[in-house]
């Protein structure tokens, strides 16, 4: 299910593969949570469930990145998506050796609060598995500490892409 979720994903919208393991972690966690709830006792294809809300969050997605969703499915290049994927990782490892941009990177961390702080050190500095870092917090299991790393890497994107745009160093 996930390839055919990712494909389905990466031919509709033009979001970058993080993004789309983001949403695909983020339907799972809400099919579970619907279901705790009792709101898929009338679902009749889970396939169909599972991407719909996929697409749903998709464009939420979308339309908070200003990504415009190509829904003609025959005019997606699969090779020069790839492309384009590559060469824009290519120039991301570029831009994390600029010394300037680490020094942005460095203040915007040191601004950031508990939770988020915690969560982002235990994972990204000291390499703690969700589950570890779900215990260390109190959090009732890694999901729990996962949707919140998640809205956690979205505020300090924002907040990095602020700072950067402000000193000019990317439009």
């Amino acid at each position: 299910m996930k390839t055919p979720f990712i494909n389905f994903l990466r031919k509709n919208f033009k979001i970058d593969y993080d993004d789309i393991m983001d949403i695909y972690v983020n339907v799972w966690i809400d099919v579970r949570d619907n279901i705790r709830r009792r709101k898929t006792e009338d679902v009749k294809s889970w396939k169909s469930y599972i991407f719909n809300l996929g697409w749903k969050q998709a464009c939420k997605f979308a339309t908070r990145t200003r990504h415009i969703p190509s829904i003609d499915d025959e005019k997606f290049d699969r090779e020069a998506f790839e492309k384009e994927y590559t060469a824009q990782k290519e120039a991301e490892k570029s831009i994390y050796n600029d010394p300037d941009l680490k020094g942005v990177l460095a203040a915007e961390l040191s601004y950031i609060p508990d939770p988020c702080n915690k969560i982002l050190r235990f994972y990204y500095f000291e390499e703690r598995s969700m589950k570890d870092i779900a215990d260390a917090m109190n959090y009732s299991n890694s999901r729990s500490a996962n949707v919140i790393r998640n809205r956690c890497l979205e505020k300090i994107k924002e907040r990095v892409r602020n700072a950067v745009r402000r000193l000019g160093i990317l439009d």
